[in-house]
């Protein structure tokens, strides 16, 4: 299930963000109260965790907004206001739980699941497809009776084409409510994902996901029954997905632009790059801004530290100023990763290249053709995996900026044939 936090404490809204994925949510974080509101009102949240004290635009006024224009929407204010009169009015503009801070992170999830229960129809919070089952809700999934054990962003991707069984899906789709983005041609973030299982994950597991998606798939008709085995490596389940074939960005040569585009980002990024925390340099497609991991993101985590967002919005601004082409490259190191929220570092890196995409779009409104992201796990180092400094600059993520974007031709309105 999906939930946005909209807090304005970054440390607050990071340490919340970071139990709630624990516990296999999918959550946003806005930390603006007009952004919020727009999140919120466009995407289709199980549940929206609301501060009152927001800049721009409190939280009084996005409850007021989202009871006119989604009334079903399940909204709990979390605010240090503790007031009886604040509560009285929060909980009559349809607020429909009120938490003060200081809480425990316990209560909060029990109070999370309890909303959860109740504004979630029976049917809505268990999704049968045949003999599999899965709890929306208690975050299990049973096939013929036995437990299978998903991540975060598998149980994300079976429960989406679970929900929308009887219907064609597309890559796009997929890509848009499972990762929260809104880009498709130019990403391979799906195949990754899906395909990393067959390297990082035991046997046993691939094929009852396999199995499992590959039921959802034969009820949304994306390939008949006849014909598949039960047993179908995952890889062509994902492949028997219709899709549009992926559209190459352009590369970009070393030029003047992107010369003075170095030298403003090296002067931007000057004391990120001064403790090596960021590189700039050209490399054989175009001009690379490398994060690494120690300077921009937390261990084993996909979200950009909350002290580096001054460094990132820098970078933002200026790539935001050109229209070159990007591309997002999630690195990691040879030691693998098994933690609450990553299976392999396959999906690690997948998820940090398409969460630095998200914030791109959402927060700095970045035009979604211009990005591509992709996840190499540790197959593409720049140094050795034989020591602990090697591994520390191999866990990264680079930005590619690789040309300038060329706008998708419009189509003739006029349909050509025989001049009278």
């Amino acid at each position: 299930m999906r939930i946005l936090i909209a807090e304005d404490d970054s440390a607050l809204a990071s340490f919340v963000k970071k139990g709630l994925d624990a516990e296999h949510y999918a959550v946003d974080v806005s930390n603006d109260g007009e952004q919020a509101r727009a999140m919120a009102g466009e995407f289709d949240y199980d549940l929206v965790v609301l501060d009152l004290n927001l800049p721009r635009l409190d939280g009084v006024a996005i409850l007021r907004y989202l009871r006119t224009r989604k009334p079903s929407m399940p909204i709990m204010v979390l605010t240090g206001r503790t007031r009886v009169e604040d509560r009285v009015q929060c909980l009559d503009l349809g607020a429909d739980d009120y938490l003060g801070k200081p809480f425990s992170f316990s209560e909060l999830s029990a109070r999370i699941r309890a909303l959860l229960r109740r504004c979630h129809l029976p049917a809505e919070s268990v999704l049968t497809v045949e003999d599999l089952k899965l709890d929306r809700v208690e975050r299990r999934v049973e096939r013929a009776g036995r437990r299978i054990d998903l991540t975060g962003k598998e149980f994300a991707l079976l429960e989406y084409l679970m929900r929308n069984a009887g219907r064609r899906i597309t890559r796009a789709m997929i890509i848009e409510h499972v990762w929260n983005l809104s880009f498709d041609t130019c990403t391979n973030v799906v195949d990754v994902y899906v395909n990393y299982s067959t390297a990082q994950v035991d046997k046993k597991k691939v094929g009852q996901l396999a199995s499992a998606i590959q039921v959802a798939f034969q009820q949304l008709g994306a390939y008949p029954t006849a014909g598949v085995s039960n047993t179908a490596p995952i890889e062509h389940v994902m492949d028997s997905v219709p899709v549009a074939p992926a559209r190459a960005l352009p590369r970009s040569d070393e030029s003047p632009d992107l010369t003075d585009l170095r030298e403003e980002l090296e002067q931007a990024l000057a004391l990120e790059i001064s403790r090596g925390e960021a590189t700039v340099g050209f490399g054989s497609e175009g001009l690379v801004i490398s994060l690494r991991e120690a300077g921009f993101f937390d261990s084993g985590s996909a979200g950009v530290k909350a002290g580096s967002q001054p460094a990132f919005s820098r970078m933002a601004r200026l790539l935001g100023e050109r229209q070159y082409n990007i591309r997002i490259e999630g690195h990691t190191d040879n030691v693998r990763i098994h933690n609450m929220q990553y299976s392999s570092n396959w999906e690690l890196s997948t998820a940090r290249a398409t969460e630095m995409i998200r914030l791109l779009i959402v927060k700095y409104s970045f035009a979604p053709q211009r990005l591509s992201a992709g996840g190499y796990s540790e197959y593409h180092p720049i140094a050795s995996n034989s020591t602990e400094a090697g591994r520390a600059l191999n866990r990264r993520v680079d930005v590619v900026v690789l040309g300038a974007h060329e706008p998708e031709p419009k189509l003739n309105s006029t349909v050509s044939g025989t001049q009278p």
